[in-house]
């Protein structure tokens, strides 16, 4: 009799372990960019909180926005912008939980391009990842810049990388706006240089990535989104406080030189923040340029939610981006 009652509750132990263990498992997907250095490590500092994190690296914002949407992922790194996106489609089902990073996109020219206002970019070839953050940034302070849009020619590129920097080489384009490493490379390679036009002097300061959760999953397994929230704060910390580490780990998840990477860290910030006026302004500043048809200010108070933050770090949403 008590065998039987040691067996079954060693049953009952390893069932109720198994469903630990399975609710444990996230999904996470990320884009490869330098400036997500943290989220390539995150995986290895969420283990300290039990959680077992499956990372999928994407190469752009609209590919994490449809995963989460579709449920093909749980957690998810997506632009400020997505916030604007996923409400002109009336998707909610999710909340915005911490920040990731800001800064990171700017706008390259070729060497021997002039452009000190926006509006001396019109007639211009400039390249782009369609429907990307830093294309619809792009176009927002250039159309508020006083440039006129219809007489900017973008060129399209998926998802940067070689064609679009042989392009800029090669002189079929003027110049780029895009994501680290690409402007780096750019740089060191010698036929490209950053802009005076920069991306971030406005109320956005260019708030980047910001990290995303499916709305049932949070729901369902809060214990591993706040544990994927303490390991991100681990991980950006760990990583603002060792710049070799950071170094290090964005060549190798980028595939980029030393060179390259050691130019294109300074022109972004690892930050947990999550910045809610910034936010704001982006979804003001896109409407007012129509590059949405609806102005989703009121989808940053519904949908950022420092709950996990604050508990994560004993702080008020105030010293964490919040108002």
């Amino acid at each position: 009799m008590r065998k039987a009652a040691i067996a079954t509750a060693l049953l009952v132990a390893t069932a109720w372990a198994t469903q630990a263990q399975a609710a444990d498992k996230v999904r996470f997907a990320y884009t490869v960019q330098v400036h997500q250095a943290n989220m390539m490590v995150l995986a290895d500092y969420a283990k300290k909180y039990g959680v077992d994190l499956e990372p999928v690296p994407m190469r752009r914002y609209a590919d994490q926005q449809l995963a989460l949407m579709t449920n093909q992922v749980d957690v998810a790194v997506m632009g400020y912008v997505n916030i604007g996106l996923m409400q002109e489609k009336g998707f909610g089902d999710y909340h915005a939980i911490a920040g990731v990073f800001t800064g990171g996109q700017s706008l390259t020219l070729a060497k021997g391009v002039k452009a000190t206002k926006w509006k001396d970019l019109e007639g211009l070839r400039i390249g782009t990842a369609p429907n990307s953050y830093v294309e619809l940034l792009f176009k927002a302070s250039a159309e508020l810049g006083g440039a006129d849009l219809t007489k900017i020619h973008t060129v399209s590129f998926t998802a940067g990388g070689p064609p679009l920097l042989d392009a800029l080489k090669n002189h079929q384009i003027d110049g780029f706006a895009s994501w680290e490493p690409n402007n780096a490379a750019a740089e060191v390679g010698g036929f490209g240089y950053y802009s005076s036009l920069d991306l971030s002097e406005n109320p956005t300061h260019n708030v980047n990535g910001l990290l995303t959760v499916s709305a049932d999953f949070l729901k369902s397994h809060r214990a591993a989104v706040l544990g994927v929230v303490r390991a991100a704060i681990d991980a950006t910390n760990a990583l603002n406080g060792d710049p070799g580490k950071f170094t290090e780990v964005a060549m190798k998840g980028t595939g980029s030189s030393l060179d390259v990477v050691k130019v294109a860290i300074p022109r972004g910030k690892l930050d947990y923040r999550l910045y809610s006026r910034e936010a704001k302004a982006l979804m003001g500043m896109l409407h007012k340029a129509k590059l949405t048809q609806i102005d989703a200010t009121p989808a940053v108070d519904q949908h950022f939610d420092y709950s996990l933050l604050e508990e994560a770090t004993g702080k008020p949403k105030g010293q964490l981006g919040g108002e």
